[in-house]
C-alpha cells in the first residue's frame, strides 16, 4: 500500500467515531499543547519508520552496505522487523505476552499518510502475534485484537522536523530510553543537528543538559573518524560495546587540546590513532586509561620520554589489515560485509592483541616507575624483586646481547647509587 493510499485509509477512519479508542489526549505539537485522539488503526494502514532511534545504527549500516531500505516493500519490511525484534529480544518477549494478555496500553503517534512516529517496536510485535500466530501456536481469537493499533494521526502539516522532535520526546526523552543500543542516541543527535534544532533544543526533547548534548555530538566525531581510519564508514554497528573507551578518549583529547603546553597537533593526532588500535582490540578500564588519561597520576602519553618510546614500538610492531575493504567484497562478492568486517576485525585482533598487550603491560610498568619516582625505597625493592626472579640457566639469558647491555647498565646505575650513600 502505497503512502497516498494509506492517507485516504486514514482520512476514511478518522470520520467514523466507531474508530476512536481514546480522546482528549494531550500532545506537544508545534510549540503547544494540543488535545488529540487515539484511534484504533488496522496494522495493513502502516509502515515503520526505518530510522527509528532504536535502529537507527542497524539501518544506517545495513543500507551503507546493502543499498536503501523501503518499508513499504515485504522483503524489506522484514529486515526492519528484524532489527527491531533482535534489538532486545528478552524485552520484546515480555511486552509480547502483555499484549496478548492485555492489549495495547500505550499508544503510539503516526503520520497522515500512515508512517509510524513512536510505536515501532509495539506495531512490530503486534504485526508479528497476528500475522505469525499460527508459527507461534496461537489462535485467531486469541490475537484478533492484535490486528490493530492504537495511536494518534499527526495533522497534514506534519513535517520532518516535527516527526523527529515528537519521536525524541516520545522515546529518548522517557524511561526507556535506557533500553536503547548506547549508539542511537548519538546519532539522534545528529539527525535533529542536521535539521536545524540548537543543542540546548535537544537537550530539552532527551531530557538531558546542553553540556551533553555537546560531548554526545563530539564523541559521535571521534567515532565516525575510527570508522574512516579502518575503512567502515556509515558502518555504525562496527562500533558495539565501544562507548565508554571513546568518551574517555574524547574527554582526554578535548583536555590536552585547551593546555596546548607541548602538545602539538601531531601529538595529538598519533595519540588518537593508537587509542584507535586499541579500541578495536575492544581494550578498556584501566588499561586502556594508562595511555593517555589526564590528572596528576600521569599516564604513559603525559611523560614524553616514556610516550616517544611507546608510540616507536607500536608504530613498528602493530601489523596491518592483510586485505583492504574492497578487497574483501571483490574477493566474496556474495557474502554479507556485516560478516566479513567482523572476520577482518577478528583476524587483526589476534594478529595484532600480543603486541598491543606487551607494549601496554611494559610500558604501564614504567609508568608506574615514573609514578613513584619520589618513592626511591619502594621502586629498589620492586627492582630487587624482579632482578631476584631472573632465571640465569635459561640459554637466552647468556645469548641475548640486549641482556647483557641491561645488567651493565644495571651494575653502572647500582654503583652511582651505592656511591651516593657513601658520601651520606
Amino acid at each position: 500500500m502505497d503512502a497516498i493510499t494509506r492517507k485516504t485509509k486514514l482520512d476514511e477512519l478518522k470520520e467514523n467515531q466507531l474508530n476512536v479508542a481514546m480522546t482528549g489526549i494531550p500532545l506537544r505539537y508545534k510549540g503547544t499543547t494540543r488535545t488529540e485522539n487515539v484511534y484504533r488503526i488496522p496494522l495493513d494502514y502502516l509502515i515503520y519508520n526505518k530510522y527509528n532511534g532504536r535502529i537507527g545504527s542497524d539501518v544506517l549500516s545495513y543500507e551503507k552496505q546493502n543499498g536503501v531500505l523501503n518499508a513499504e516493500l515485504d522483503g524489506d519490511k522484514a529486515i526492519i522487523e528484524k532489527f527491531l525484534y533482535d534489538s532486545k529480544v528478552d524485552r520484546n518477549k515480555t511486552t509480547m505476552e502483555s499484549l496478548l494478555k492485555n492489549g495495547q496500553q500505550r499508544y503510539g503517534i503516526v503520520t497522515s499518510d500512515g508512517t509510524i512516529v513512536d510505536g515501532n517496536r509495539r506495531a512490530m510485535l503486534l504485526n508479528r502475534l497476528f500475522y505469525k500466530r499460527e508459527e507461534l501456536g496461537y489462535s485467531y481469537e486469541e490475537v484478533e485484537k492484535c490486528k490493530y493499533f492504537l495511536a494518534i494521526i499527526l495533522p497534514d502539516d506534519a513535517e520532518e522536523k516535527d516527526i523527529q522532535q515528537l519521536e525524541t520526546i516520545y522515546q529518548m526523552g522517557e524511561d526507556d530510553k535506557l533500553d536503547y543500543n548506547p549508539i542511537e542516541k548519538y546519532l539522534k543527535c545528529k539527525e535533529l543537528k542536521r535539521l536545524g534544532f540548537s543543542e540546548e533544543d535537544i537537550a530539552g526533547f532527551m531530557s538531558e543538559k546542553p553540556s551533553q548534548i555537546k560531548e554526545w555530538i563530539n564523541v559521535l566525531d571521534l567515532m565516525e573518524d575510527y570508522l574512516k581510519e579502518y575503512d567502515y564508514e556509515g558502518i555504525y554497528t562496527r562500533l558495539e560495546k565501544t562507548e565508554g573507551p571513546f568518551v574517555d578518549l574524547e574527554n582526554y583529547l578535548d583536555s590536552y587540546k585547551k593546555k596546548k603546553s607541548n602538545v602539538s597537533d601531531s601529538d595529538i593526532s598519533d595519540l588518537k590513532l593508537v587509542c584507535f588500535d586499541y579500541i578495536r582490540a575492544r581494550y578498556e578500564g584501566k588499561e586502556f586509561r594508562d595511555i593517555a588519561k589526564t590528572g596528576k597520576d600521569g599516564s604513559i602519553f603525559f611523560y614524553k620520554d616514556l610516550w616517544e618510546a611507546f608510540l616507536h614500538q607500536h608504530e613498528v610492531n602493530t601489523p596491518v589489515d592483510a586485505k583492504t575493504v574492497e578487497e574483501l567484497r571483490l574477493e566474496y562478492p556474495n557474502e554479507d560485509l556485516s560478516i566479513l568486517l567482523k572476520k577482518r576485525d577478528n583476524e587483526w585482533i589476534d594478529s595484532a592483541k600480543g603486541q598491543l598487550k606487551g607494549n601496554l603491560q611494559r610500558f604501564s610498568r614504567k609508568l608506574e616507575d615514573k609514578r613513584a619516582s619520589n618513592k626511591p625505597g619502594e621502586l629498589i625493592e620492586r627492582a630487587l624483586s624482579a632482578l631476584q626472579a631472573v632465571d640465569c640457566e635459561q640459554d637466552s639469558f647468556t645469548k641475548d646481547p640486549h641482556i647483557e647491555e641491561m645488567v651493565r647498565e644495571i651494575n653502572k646505575l647500582t654503583y652511582e647509587m651505592k656511591k651516593i650513600l657513601e658520601r651520606r
